[in-house]
């Protein structure tokens, strides 16, 4: 409820809503919860699934993600403490692509090795066919690591937590470089409410046809 009225305050329509499972057993009841966040919000809720790379039995799961109408698949690395490209990922996020379900993946942090961008593009490597969203504009705090190593590849970045921390020029110069057709407007809510996020795209130089991809176009074409 709180998490609707703020982005009501924004004016966002509708939003993709998501959680981390830290341990396999916290999977179905995230999903459980997030699916009936969707339905007790008809049209307003894009859900997408909690998944871990432990969790038993992953490909009937998956089967089950997607027969309960998840639109994707939501990954920490960092948090969930695994390497983007170890076997156990590369099985998990092979299951995904075969899925045809676009993952959220946070990516890039400077203490952690778990998702930088080097891995990411391994992870893209080893499965061309995984449909990728690099959260944070695909590196958070080593952005400009993440536009050498990533951009031109076939991903999509989101502006979450990323904002706040670049110059509006910087900001820009990053979305331009991976194409604001892969780039999608995010939040990272509750770390920030939609309405410092929009009053900080806001404030980027790009113009009013890029800012419109990226606060809505971008997700229309990805998730129908």
């Amino acid at each position: 409820t709180q998490m609707i009225a703020e982005e009501d305050k924004a004016g966002v329509s509708r939003m993709v809503a998501h959680s981390v499972a830290t341990t396999p057993t916290q999977v179905a009841h995230i999903n459980e919860f997030i699916m009936a966040a969707h339905d007790e919000n008809p049209g307003r809720i894009i859900p997408f699934a909690a998944l871990h790379p432990d969790t038993p039995e992953m490909e009937s799961v998956i089967q089950g993600i997607v027969a309960a109408g998840f639109k994707g698949v939501k990954l920490h690395p960092d948090f969930q403490e695994f390497q983007l490209d170890e076997p156990r990922a590369l099985r998990m996020f092979s299951l995904i692509a075969d899925a045809k379900l676009p993952v959220l993946i946070h990516t890039g942090d400077y203490r952690y090795d778990h998702s930088n961008p080097g891995r990411m593009a391994h992870l893209l490597d080893e499965i061309p066919n995984l449909t990728a969203i690099c959260a944070h504009l695909a590196g958070w705090s080593v952005y400009d690591e993440a536009r050498r190593v990533l951009a031109g590849r076939d991903v999509y970045v989101d502006t979450s937590s990323s904002l706040y921390t670049l110059t509006p020029a910087h900001a820009a110069e990053l979305i331009r470089a991976f194409g604001v057709k892969r780039v999608m407007f995010g939040t990272d809510y509750p770390m920030w409410t939609p309405s410092e996020e929009v009053e900080r795209l806001e404030a980027l130089p790009l113009t009013d046809a890029e800012k419109e991809q990226i606060y809505h176009v971008t997700a229309e074409e990805l998730l129908g």
